[in-house]
């Protein structure tokens, strides 16, 4: 019977070893399983695939499962916030180059219409000679020029109203983009 009775502590020892390493792989083979989803995860997220408690990691014994947790959830937060913020970077450089898009035909649309108020000027001007009589053959011919000048300055005022619209839109959109951004900033 003393024999018996010393080997039954023993036993117990091997067993909680058995135990010990058995949860400890659990842990690590949890712990791959879900690196390789790409998601971020916690601490309890580990502990519930792996069917331990918290403690367990977190023992002394085990500082080496501790830090490899540790680092893999860090690293999982970290690469998902990491995917967040170059999502967010395309979005906005997105709207960016809409709103630099417009303004550089804004700009164009501008630059048409001051030409076209120009040969308008020129053509009012060619309707009379030096003397300042009024030119009758040259009339029809300009005025059907000034008719389709007159017509493209409405549609180009018309078109750069529309790019303005859209531009402002952009602009909105970058502006409540940023403002988005800083929220989620200040809430991770």
């Amino acid at each position: 019977m003393a024999l018996s009775a010393r080997r039954r502590p023993v036993e117990a020892i091997d067993q909680r070893s058995r135990t010990s390493t058995d949860c400890e792989k659990r842990v690590r083979k949890a712990l791959a399983k879900l690196a390789k989803t790409g998601a971020p995860f916690t601490i309890d997220n580990i502990c519930d695939l792996a069917g331990v408690g918290r403690t367990f990691i977190y023992d002394k014994r085990r500082p080496e499962l501790t830090r490899a947790v540790l680092a893999a959830r860090d690293a999982s937060q970290a690469a998902s916030a990491a995917r967040a913020e170059q999502a967010l970077d395309a979005d906005t450089a997105s709207w960016r180059e809409r709103a630099l898009n417009a303004e550089a035909l804004a700009a164009s649309l501008r630059a048409a219409i001051k030409d076209r108020d120009t040969r308008i000027s020129d053509l009012t001007g060619q309707l009379y000679d030096p003397e300042g009589n009024h030119l009758i053959d040259e009339n029809d011919k300009l005025r059907t020029l000034l008719v389709t000048l007159n017509e493209n300055l409405a549609k180009a005022t018309a078109e750069n109203r529309t790019l303005r619209r859209s531009l402002d839109g952009a602009r909105a959109n970058v502006k409540r983009e940023r403002e988005r951004n800083v929220t989620q900033m200040f809430c991770q």
